[in-house]
């Protein structure tokens, strides 16, 4: 077994999708993490998709400017990240904005809720709408049974 990846930091959507869903108590959680013991953890039976809001331009020439967020729907989580709240309004750097993740029963129905919600976000951003989808995923699935072979 290799280990590809390890991320731990609460702003990356892999603890995006996972901290919504979690049913048990989340204080207990993190002293099960200290001790090594996850074991008596639960998580609600969900699918999660999250979609990130950049500038337009991003990553090469990012635009700033001010975005206006509207109403994000109860099946979505909002989380702010990349931003700056001034007297005239919520301004854009340089990086990841925002963060919606959609929650449903399923990932094709996360990823609308996720992908409805984005609609939501005005200003000089954009994202990636292939995020989630079945499209995407089934991609991403045969890349990793080609490193696998």
């Amino acid at each position: 077994m290799k280990l590809i990846e390890y991320n731990a930091r609460f702003g990356d959507p892999e603890a995006m999708n996972v901290l919504p869903i979690i049913s048990s108590d989340f204080v207990e959680t993190c002293w099960r993490i200290i001790d090594g013991n996850l074991r008596g953890v639960n998580f609600e039976s969900k699918a999660t998709v999250c979609k990130y809001i950049v500038p337009e331009g991003y990553p090469d020439s990012p635009k700033k400017g001010i975005i206006k967020v509207g109403k994000i729907s109860s099946d979505a989580r909002l989380y702010y990240a990349s931003v700056d709240h001034q007297t005239d309004g919520l301004h854009l750097s340089s990086s990841r904005a925002l963060a919606i993740v959609g929650i449903a029963s399923t990932l094709a129905e996360a990823e609308a809720i996720a992908e409805k919600n984005c609609s939501k976000i005005e200003g000089p951003v954009m994202h990636r709408s292939d995020i989630g989808t079945e499209a995407l995923v089934k991609k991403r699935v045969e890349h990793m049974k080609r490193l696998k072979a």
